[in-house]
């Protein structure tokens, strides 16, 4: 329902202003593979799940952390020198993660979840280069909602979503290792982030 919400809003944006098309038409075109992909899942049973409460809670702090401030909240911006070149580099970080985002869906398809589970291990694609791409494109969203919309609750709420990010990380990658011999050697030889950085956050 927040994604079919999030398409909606965004398509009033686009009708509103053709000032939005380079942040619109991305989102609708994540959110509606995002539908699609976790529906899909949905119908697939996972070979193992994490089914603790504190597991869902910061999966949903993940996913829509910054997203809820940005809905719920309106404070005033924080004014600090060069905020205009902040912003610039902001919008240019929020675009940025789109095609790695397109990617990452194509290659995890149903094995797209919204809590941990353990559906298969996925490790073609960008998941030769990186553990966990989608995470890493959450984190320098998060991060670049700060720079377009630097207000104490969006600050707050991308740095809880981040938080988020990085213990769900863990715990699916501690299912993956419990559930699937072979996801130790995928762990090993996969940097988290990329090859530039092979270990832990």
């Amino acid at each position: 329902m927040f994604l079919i919400a999030v398409v909606a809003q965004a398509t009033v944006m686009l009708s509103i202003s053709s000032d939005h098309v380079l942040w619109g038409v991305p989102v609708i075109a994540v959110s509606l593979l995002d539908i699609y992909f976790l529906t899909r899942s949905l119908v697939r049973a996972p070979k193992s799940i994490d089914t603790r409460l504190s597991t869902f809670i910061i999966s949903v702090g993940a996913t829509f952390g910054f997203s809820v401030v940005a809905v719920l909240i309106a404070d005033p911006q924080i004014e600090f020198h060069l905020m205009q070149v902040v912003e610039q580099i902001g919008h240019f970080l929020a675009i940025l993660p789109y095609p790695f985002v397109v990617w990452s869906l194509f290659c995890l398809k149903d094995c797209l979840t919204v809590v941990p589970e353990a559906h298969a291990v996925v490790a073609h694609g960008i998941y030769k280069y990186s553990r966990h791409p989608l995470y890493v494109c959450y984190m320098i969203w998060a991060i670049a909602n700060i720079m377009i919309f630097p207000t104490l609750s969006m600050i707050i709420g991308s740095l809880v979503q981040i938080t988020c990010l990085i213990v769900r990380l863990h715990r699916e990658e501690q299912l993956l290792l419990k559930t699937f011999p072979e996801y130790s050697e995928y762990y090993q030889r996969t940097g988290l982030c990329g090859p530039m950085y092979r270990g832990k956050l």
